[in-house]
């Protein structure tokens, strides 16, 4: 393998990502916006249909938008990997035009989404194509994965994670870089996260002519929230969270409902969830006015994803690719969610953070610094070419 070429060819393939970066970013691309999600993937898919041998599916959901899904699949297979990256933002429609992407002296790319995570998907996309120059390629089936709503918990993306996991030995994921004082780690544990809902219901009364008839769902509202918050965990660092609330009519009623939203992170592994789950189901079980009704709700936005000895084996491969090309990588976990959580959840081992640096995330300062692009597309590539030669 020439480490020499593959870095040349990452070099010269900068400006193609850098323009296609641009491009992204001119996009609105909020999940669930449907037309910003056609623009994008079609961009996309000028990209991949360089890439000799590749096939291309889209797997559409009305209302969310297309995931693309390119794959490359030799004769007899040894084996099949899955790549990731996501296309939406969490940017409402208008701020693409209100905050446009350009380039600064210091030759950081200012664009929404840059960094999160449309930057992971020129670099996947880039590292495959040079591998396929190159004939690095390992004699896997490489599914590709490029999905529409990973910024509200994917919820169609990871029904297509499902029906991809099976069969796959592990997984890459192209979020943004993560620095460490040495190099760039590679994110091999992230935390889990549940979101819910909890109505009350109460008896409407006159606030002064007919109070002691009137049943308070505000009231019972303030004794749901002090019980929620009893369960923060600040040993093991999973934290309950209430925002935001609401309930009752004007002041001089008592209030007939209430309501609240919560969520629950640093879930740490997946077999927590049923103690956390346990716990918010616990808030309706009984109230301290027994004439409300309390209902509640809840889903797993993410799942955890957990470290276990493939997912170290995996790490170890990025690693030997990174010594290979002068970057140094260490194994790191991050208590935020991504994609990676639901290629776990579905028995993938996975590693995250492949991505370039980045700054700002999901805020209008969002950017991406261009000169580590190549850095990590190199590294793709050249471990693409490992696993070729470790076939």
């Amino acid at each position: 393998m020439n480490i020499e070429k593959i870095k040349e060819k990452a070099a010269a393939y900068l400006p193609e990502q850098t323009d296609l970066l641009m491009r992204f970013c001119a996009v609105d691309s909020e999940s669930k916006h449907v037309p910003g999600n056609r623009l994008v993937v079609d961009m996309a898919r000028e990209v991949l249909a360089e890439i000799p041998g590749i096939e291309m599916e889209e797997v559409f959901y009305e209302g969310t938008g297309a995931h693309l899904i390119a794959r490359i699949r030799p004769e007899n297979p040894n084996g099949k990997i899955l790549v990731n990256a996501h296309l939406d933002t969490v940017f409402p429609v208008g701020y693409a035009a209100q905050y446009p992407p350009y380039i600064d002296e210091e030759q950081w790319l200012h664009g929404l989404g840059s960094g999160d995570c449309k930057a992971g998907f020129a670099v996947s996309a880039y590292a495959v194509k040079i591998a396929s120059e190159l004939g690095l390629l390992p004699d896997k089936e490489i599914v590709m994965m490029y999905t529409c709503d990973e910024e509200i918990g994917s919820p169609t993306a990871s029904e297509v994670f499902k029906k991809e996991a099976e069969g796959a030995a592990c997984a890459f994921v192209f979020e943004s870089a993560i620095c460490t004082d040495n190099g760039y780690g590679v994110v091999t544990q992230r935390d889990g996260v549940v979101l819910g809902a909890l109505d009350i219901k109460g008896v409407e009364a006159h606030a002064g002519g007919a109070y002691l008839q009137g049943h308070s769902a505000v009231k019972e509202l303030a004794h749901k929230i002090l019980k929620y918050y009893s369960f923060n965990d600040y040993e093991r660092e999973i934290f309950y969270n209430v925002a935001p609330i609401r309930g009752g009519r004007p002041n001089g009623i008592v209030a007939g409902d209430a309501h609240m939203e919560f969520c629950v992170a640093g879930i740490p592994t997946n077999d927590t969830f049923p103690e956390v789950e346990a716990n918010i189901e616990s808030l309706a079980a009984s109230n301290e006015d027994p004439v409300c009704e309390t209902t509640v709700e809840h889903h797993i936005l993410f799942p955890a994803l957990e470290r276990d000895e493939r997912s170290a084996e995996i790490f170890d491969l990025a690693r030997r690719a990174g010594e290979k090309i002068g970057m140094t990588l260490e194994e790191t976990s991050d208590p935020t969610a991504t994609d990676a959580c639901w290629l776990c959840y579905y028995g993938v081992p996975a590693i995250d953070a492949l991505g370039p640096v980045q700054s700002g995330m999901h805020t209008t300062e969002e950017k991406v610094l261009l000169t580590t692009i190549p850095d990590k597309t190199a590294l793709f590539a050249v471990m693409l070419g490992m696993m070729q030669e470790e076939d």
